[in-house]
């Protein structure tokens, strides 16, 4: 590991629980500090998570033909993810009812979330098969 990423963890590290700490001993007043710092890591995550793929994939061009097709792969799992969602309204003891579009967005995450823990079990179970097939 390069010395800037381990400085720079130990500072994030550090701003983390100096924050925590803060956040506990004054909770009303360090909300906004910590959802700040929470939505600025996830920026940066989201910044970082994008930028390097493509950093990669100028480097090697070849390499785009399969980011194609893992997108279109995301975009056909959440169209069909999205169809089947039914969208019916609940009965819930909230103030503001949610829209039926929420409902069919809350809908279409759940169906996502359904499908890939069956394909990470079945990936799972797979691997050691096919690992006890190989190794006999």
């Amino acid at each position: 590991m390069s010395k800037f990423i381990k400085y720079l963890s130990y500072i994030l590290l550090g701003l983390a629980v100096v924050i925590t700490i803060a956040f506990f001993t004054n909770k009303e007043g360090m909300i906004d500090t910590f959802l700040g710092y929470a939505y600025l890591l996830f920026g940066v995550a989201i910044v970082l998570a994008l930028g390097l793929p493509l950093l990669q994939m100028i480097g090697n061009p070849k390499s785009i033909k399969k980011v194609i097709y893992s997108l279109i792969l995301v975009v056909v799992v959440v169209g069909l993810a999205y169809m089947l969602a039914s969208g019916d309204p609940l009965t819930t003891t909230l103030d503001k009812e949610p829209t039926a579009s929420t409902l069919k967005i809350t809908d279409t995450g759940l169906i996502i979330t359904y499908l890939l823990f069956f394909v990470s079990i079945t990936a799972i179970v797979a691997g050691g098969v096919i690992n006890m097939v190989k190794n006999r």
